[in-house]
């Protein structure tokens, strides 16, 4: 009865607010009462028995509801999806000291590294970063041009990027206005004549690709030996940005993109479906994914590794596999911190692209831009960019759990594990940082 009076009191509501025509117009008893007959008629010819059957439909599809409900918040922002911090709170992480073996990979491999999105920079502006270990200033002169030094003037240690600003192409240091060029050459000094010899700070490489800003970090100094890859679509606008994610993640740089050549994992972790209560579930969820994939090094190319990834629907829900329901994945992974991946769906394809970023020893910085071809609607988009997060977080909470094994007892159907680690260490030279060395950032544990 409660439900019935409340139906017919919005119906009368609305076709009284519909049947005012302005200003402080007024109805007659007669109209108001030929509305109220026909409300009542249809409120109990329709709206009442469609909204009961409604309610009984979403107390008996509670789970799927609040599914998309969640969906629908997250959608409505305009870039971000999630910011995860890590693993879930409370997960009670094993000491990170524990987790490290002696004959584990230096922390900081050679390669580019995001630090930036382009926007963030704009002609003029300064911004703090932090990559391998290093406290770093970035800048971009007047004319456009990046420059990113080690963050200490060599004059007091004073960080340019705290208060530091851009004067005449030169990022200024705040403390006595020593000036520096994006080479690192000390230009000038306001209260003297001349530049002692020894001033110029350690400069790095920068790239400009997919809206993003990459550094290169080398640790015996050497130039680029090859750049991240950029995409024509995107440079040109044809392909949006659709949304974005960004994680931190206690675990060592190599364990994050070994995802790609564990194949047997994909079955096991990412098996179930994504509305579930937990992120790994304890119980097999309506719709499960079957997952199949190929790892191999680039013949032409040896810093570049190709990926394939196949997922299709079983259980109940096989024929979706009929209608081409599932995903296809064409992925590249540049360096030991760039990985593209193109996901193929029924509606178009999205361009998922992941840089991991070592910030120190042990935390990574991981962020995720997703593009979307032109025929894909924005929430489409949006909704793989959701499921990716949430696929990508039931490996965070074993990433951050687990220890490292450098011979690890493997069987037939692992996937080519071994030909990962033996392609990730060429990244490394002999001046690579060992693990427990002096931290810029703050972070070796």
């Amino acid at each position: 009865m409660m439900g019935k009076s409340c139906v017919l009191a919005l119906l009368c509501a609305a076709g009284c607010a519909a049947l005012i025509p302005s200003g402080n117009a007024t109805f007659d008893e007669v109209t108001v009462n030929a509305w109220m007959d026909w409300a009542q008629d249809f409120a109990d010819d329709y709206a009442i028995p469609v909204a009961l059957d409604a309610a009984e439909w979403v107390q008996g599809n509670c789970w799927l509801v609040a599914g998309v409900l969640v969906g629908l918040w997250l959608f409505r922002w305009n870039r971000s999806i999630l910011i995860f911090e890590g693993g879930w709170q409370g997960a009670g992480r094993p000491p990170i000291s524990k987790r490290i073996a002696l004959d584990m990979m230096p922390p900081f491999p050679n390669g580019w590294f995001k630090i930036l999105d382009a926007k963030d920079l704009k002609p003029g502006k300064v911004r703090s970063v932090q990559a391998c270990g290093k406290q770093m200033v970035a800048f971009r002169t007047m004319d456009g041009k990046l420059g990113i030094l080690d963050a200490y003037c060599p004059h007091l240690g004073a960080n340019l990027a705290h208060h530091g600003k851009v004067v005449d192409n030169c990022v200024v240091c705040p403390f006595h206005a020593w000036r520096f060029n994006t080479d690192g050459e000390c230009e000038g000094i306001e209260y003297s004549d001349s530049v002692p010899p020894g001033s110029a700070i350690r400069s790095y490489p920068a790239f400009e690709a997919l809206n993003m800003i990459y550094v290169w970090y080398d640790a015996e100094g050497r130039e680029p030996s090859w750049f991240p890859r950029n995409d024509e679509n995107v440079s040109n606008g044809k392909w949006k940005h659709a949304a974005w994610s960004g994680h931190e993640i206690l675990t060592h740089i190599s364990e994050i993109p070994e995802n790609g050549a564990d194949s047997a994992h994909l079955n096991v972790v990412h098996k179930d479906f994504i509305f579930t209560h937990r992120d790994i579930p304890e119980k097999p969820t309506p719709i499960q994914h079957k997952w199949s994939a190929t790892w191999e090094v680039d013949s032409e190319r040896p810093w570049v590794t190709n990926m394939t990834v196949s997922m299709r629907h079983i259980l109940g829900f096989d024929f979706l596999n009929k209608l081409g329901v599932g995903l296809d994945v064409e992925a590249n992974q540049v360096g030991p911190g760039l990985v593209y991946l193109y996901i193929n769906t029924v509606v178009g394809t999205v361009l998922m692209a992941q840089s991991v970023t070592p910030i120190g020893q042990f935390r990574q910085r991981v962020e995720h831009n997703y593009f979307a071809c032109p025929n894909i609607p924005r929430w489409f988009a949006k909704a793989v960019a959701w499921a990716a997060c949430r696929q990508f977080h039931r490996d965070i909470d074993l990433w951050e759990q687990k220890t490292w094994h450098s011979r690890p007892l493997l069987v037939k159907g692992d996937g080519p594990i071994q030909r990962y680690r033996a392609w990730f260490k060429t990244f490394y030279s002999e001046n690579s940082t060992p693990f427990g060395s002096p931290d810029e950032c703050g972070t070796a544990w």
